[in-house]
């Protein structure tokens, strides 16, 4: 068998999950504060980084596109989030956020990494090099 010992992989997952568990958790907190969703808040940071179309949205949210259609219209309705004719196609439409989903979306990232900043001070210089030399080892999209 390859690979690490399975008892260390075990214990790898759950302190990985428990992680996950705890900046998911304070992200909802932060996310709160704005009144949106985590799945907003995920929308506005796509939509701030070029996620233009309904349809790439969904497949980046990994949601339907029923689904969207109500996120969307939910972000509209609070102001965050406009639809426009997409000028190269009338039948698509593209998104675009307001200067209130902006500031908004500006808001939850600065407290999002906050929130993130103040879990990774725990760890030294040298041990925040290690970790994200080994973060980007493990996300590494394998090369055929």
């Amino acid at each position: 068998m390859n690979g690490p010992p399975l008892t260390l992989v075990e214990e790898l997952s759950r302190l990985g999950y428990a992680l996950m568990r705890l900046l998911f958790a304070r992200a909802k907190e932060v996310f709160a504060k704005e009144g949106v969703s985590p799945l907003q808040a995920e929308a506005l940071r796509l939509v701030a980084e070029g996620v233009r179309l309904p349809s790439r949205l969904a497949e980046h949210l990994e949601v339907l596109p029923s689904q969207v259609s109500h996120l969307l219209a939910s972000l509209e309705e609070a102001g965050l989030l406009e639809r426009h004719p997409d000028p190269e196609d009338r039948r698509r439409v593209q998104l675009q956020l307001t200067p209130k989903g902006k500031a908004v979306q500006g808001r939850l990232q600065a407290a999002w990494l906050e929130a993130y900043r103040q879990h990774l001070s725990r760890l030294n210089t040298a041990e925040l090099l290690a970790f994200r030399d080994l973060l980007k080892k493990l996300t590494e999209v394998e090369r055929g």
